[in-house]
């Protein structure tokens, strides 16, 4: 058996009489709720976590479709990851880059493969089925994804991360032989999660650095894309605000392959935390689910 889980999303719109795309509630499957992605937040995760964790109790479960937006589907795909890397079952997302009745719109092609990826038993854990414009589809595992680039509705994993591909010519399956699993101890349990947790922040020239939210229990880092922050005294003054309320700070867009540049040499000896070669989404939804209570 096979479920479908609804959340929304542009796979789940259609086009109102204003031109705008509005989400439906889906007529057939379960749908603990109706959203556009851009609006996803701890209560809708939550939401979701329960949903997929009550379909994989029942025995009879082959695997999981959801329905999801592309604005967060990595979000949803990485921190289902964390939760249940080790189901018995794929968990497949699928979204579209235009609305169902849109000719444009890849959701059919993107849901046909996520089940046909159920039924050949091509792997267990969280996955998303996509197929960017003129290229094969592609299966991407929940803790690989990147953010997406400005103005595009591309789905990336980190560089030759890929799961599989199915060949757009015959539909022939190809697993990616340079994809290594990540271990992990995830059970299926988890807290409940609360907004504003882990505080994210981006490097950008002149940055300034805010106050720390008094719900903040984490801040992480992002980086340029050679893993690098400026080290100055706006950081300082930051850590310093950091460490006397005992708020640990991550810094991720690392890699060990990377040359060491002086700062980032620096990042250890002032206490930051280094996240190496993961995605940086997935560091933001470990550390969420980390720091829940």
């Amino acid at each position: 058996m096979i479920t479908e889980i609804h959340t929304g999303g542009t796979i789940g719109s259609r086009i109102n009489e204003k031109g705008v795309a509005v989400p439906e509630a889906a007529a057939e499957g379960r749908r603990p709720y109706t959203i556009l992605s851009e609006n996803l937040c701890a209560e809708y995760l939550n939401l979701l976590l329960e949903e997929v964790g009550d379909v994989l109790r029942d025995p009879e479960t082959e695997g999981i479709v959801i329905t999801h937006g592309t604005d967060t589907l990595q979000y949803s795909a990485a921190m289902l990851q964390e939760v249940f890397a080790n189901a018995a079952c794929p968990i497949m997302l699928v979204s579209a880059n235009y609305v169902p009745e849109d000719p444009r719109s890849n959701g059919a092609v993107n849901r046909e493969y996520a089940y046909r990826f159920i039924r050949e038993k091509r792997g267990c854990g969280v996955f998303v089925s996509y197929q960017n414009p003129r290229e094969a589809l592609t299966i991407h595992a929940g803790d690989r994804l990147l953010e997406h680039e400005v103005f595009s509705d591309r789905v990336e994993s980190l560089p030759g991360q890929w799961y599989g591909k199915y060949s757009p010519e015959d539909g022939t399956y190809t697993a990616n032989p340079e994809y290594g699993r990540n271990e992990s101890k995830a059970d299926g349990k988890h807290p409940k999660l609360s907004d504003g947790t882990v505080l994210w922040l981006r490097p950008y020239p002149g940055m300034l650095y805010p106050s720390i939210p008094k719900e903040t229990r984490a801040v992480l880092l992002g980086s340029y894309h050679s893993g690098t922050i400026a080290v100055n005294d706006g950081l300082r003054s930051f850590l310093k605000e950091a460490s006397e309320r005992k708020i640990p700070l991550y810094l991720c867009g690392l890699s060990r392959a990377a040359t060491v540049y002086e700062t980032s040499a620096a990042y250890e000896s002032l206490g930051i935390l280094p996240i190496y070669d993961e995605s940086p989404i997935t560091a933001y939804c470990r550390l969420w689910l980390r720091y829940s209570v």
